[in-house]
């Protein structure tokens, strides 16, 4: 490239482009370092601002590259509270995917695995109740939700009340199952925690 075409390019670069170019203007060809000179000269820009100017840019680069600001403190917050948190009350769970998300099921899974290392980190064992009555009660839920599937298949039951009662039926499970873990995780830390 010769110089006109240096010129060219520059002339369509932003100000603040100019100046971030400026701060590195060494790894530049001579050529590139003249037009990038006579452009500065010609927008009359202060090149004492070049330095701040990149700064800023590439501060601004980062921060993008993080996300969002407020996904970025709810992750901090989220992250906090795993180093923190000492007891029977698991700290609230938060996923950076969307809620019909499968990366979902796996960040839970990861999530109650550090839970669970925590417990360990604090007591020196696993919280082995917690880990059994998570898997068992899951299978439990699938299997209530796959039996009750195929007896309303198998008895011709299609009506509306029977789609009623048998997802009913689901939610006190769920709620049963919640209320198990809350209980099973206080015997660990009953039996381990003191």
């Amino acid at each position: 490239m010769d110089l006109s075409e240096f010129t060219a390019n520059y002339s369509q670069l932003g100000d603040n482009q100019l100046l971030c170019l400026w701060v590195d203007r060494k790894k530049l060809v001579p050529e590139a370092a003249m037009a990038l000179d006579s452009e500065i000269q010609r927008r009359g820009l202060k090149k004492e601002n070049a330095e701040r100017t990149k700064k800023r840019f590439d501060t601004l680069a980062a921060r993008e590259e993080k996300g969002p600001l407020g996904k970025q403190v709810a992750t901090a917050k989220y992250e906090r509270n795993m180093r923190h948190f000492v007891g029977w009350q698991e700290p609230e769970f938060y996923s950076t995917y969307g809620g019909r998300d499968i990366g979902n099921t796996f960040a839970y899974i990861r999530y109650k695995y550090r839970v669970w290392k925590a417990f360990r980190d604090h007591t020196g064992h696993w919280p082995v109740f917690s880990i059994w009555f998570y898997f068992l009660s899951w299978m439990a839920v699938f299997g209530f939700a796959l039996a009750a599937f195929v007896w309303v298949r198998e008895s011709g039951w299609a009506g509306a009340w029977t789609i009623v009662a048998v997802v009913g039926c689901l939610l006190v499970l769920l709620g049963a199952r919640e209320l198990g873990a809350r209980l099973i995780r206080k015997l660990d830390w009953k039996r381990l925690g003191a």
